[in-house]
């Protein structure tokens, strides 16, 4: 089963070109039905036959591929095809880390994360060749999203070939950080460490074994303890991860989400690897 049914990404002649459109028709391969390349501006005669040409590189039935031109502000003109056609992921290349001032000003990817009604995959480095996804990471933070996320990234995982698919589960130090003052506190202290591991594994465990049985041979998961975001960052970095997955956020993410830094704002400034944030309703 594909994961995904519409995709659509945005088109720039730029460098990156071919590079975007042929990893966009291996995502489409892998994990959709449908592609639309958005076109900001308009489009000649001479770029759709670039296009075309692009296009015609790939192992792809042309038919499951839209080539459509919009016009305005990008992430608007990008936000309202998404709305129109009803997008289920949306495909955007992201600096894997950004400068301060872009930080602040916000770059175009960090918009669509911020107002995007629909899953949104940031990739750091599009390639024309092919490319392999063979170890994924997925949040397992407790949160009401957080097992359809867990769930989607099976199905991406088992969609891409992946071999290996960790949920990790951050543990913030101030939930065990206690004093320990006498052997009956240090045995206190140990027992709460246990019983937030058991919670933890018996809630993790209930959502493996709701996957399928291809999904389960490949899953894992992990309690880390440390900081929510920075530590499953870093987690995805040290261990070469090729995408990172993450709940979408509660709200609509503002300028004091980036002044007051949470979890999925330390990814986004500096990404660790892909970034697939999936999007739910549940809040």
């Amino acid at each position: 089963m594909k994961a995904f049914k519409t995709i659509a990404t945005a088109v720039a002649f730029s460098p990156n070109l071919e590079a975007n459109i042929h990893e966009s028709i291996r995502i489409l391969n892998n994990m959709g039905e449908k592609l639309i390349l958005i076109h900001i501006g308009e489009l000649n005669k001479s770029k759709v036959e670039q296009l075309e040409v692009i296009i015609g590189q790939t192992e792809v039935e042309r038919s499951d591929i839209e080539i459509i031109e919009e016009s305005g502000d990008a992430v608007d003109a990008i936000l309202r095809v998404a709305k129109e056609r009803k997008v289920d992921l949306l495909i955007a290349g992201a600096a894997p880390r950004e400068g301060l001032l872009r930080y602040y000003k916000g770059s175009i990817a960090r918009q669509l994360v911020r107002k995007s009604n629909c899953s949104l995959l940031l990739m750091t480095n599009p390639k024309k060749m092919k490319s392999v996804c063979g170890r994924m990471v997925v949040n397992g933070r407790s949160h009401p999203k957080t097992n359809y996320t867990i769930r989607k990234a099976a199905e991406v995982a088992q969609n891409l070939g992946a071999f290996s698919l960790t949920i990790v589960k951050e543990i913030p130090p101030a939930m065990v950080k206690e004093r320990a003052d006498d052997d009956k506190s240090v045995e206190k202290l140990n027992e709460k460490r246990k019983e937030i591991k058991k919670e933890v594994e018996e809630r993790l465990g209930k959502v493996i074994s709701s996957l399928n049985e291809e999904q389960k041979a490949i899953t894992s998961h992990k309690i880390i303890l440390g900081k929510t975001g920075y530590t499953i960052g870093h987690y995805a970095q040290t261990t070469g991860a090729d995408l990172l997955v993450m709940n979408s956020p509660d709200t609509k993410l503002g300028f004091l989400d980036r002044v007051f830094t949470h979890d999925l704002e330390y990814i986004l400034s500096e990404l660790p690897s892909d970034l697939l944030i999936i999007h739910s309703t549940d809040s």
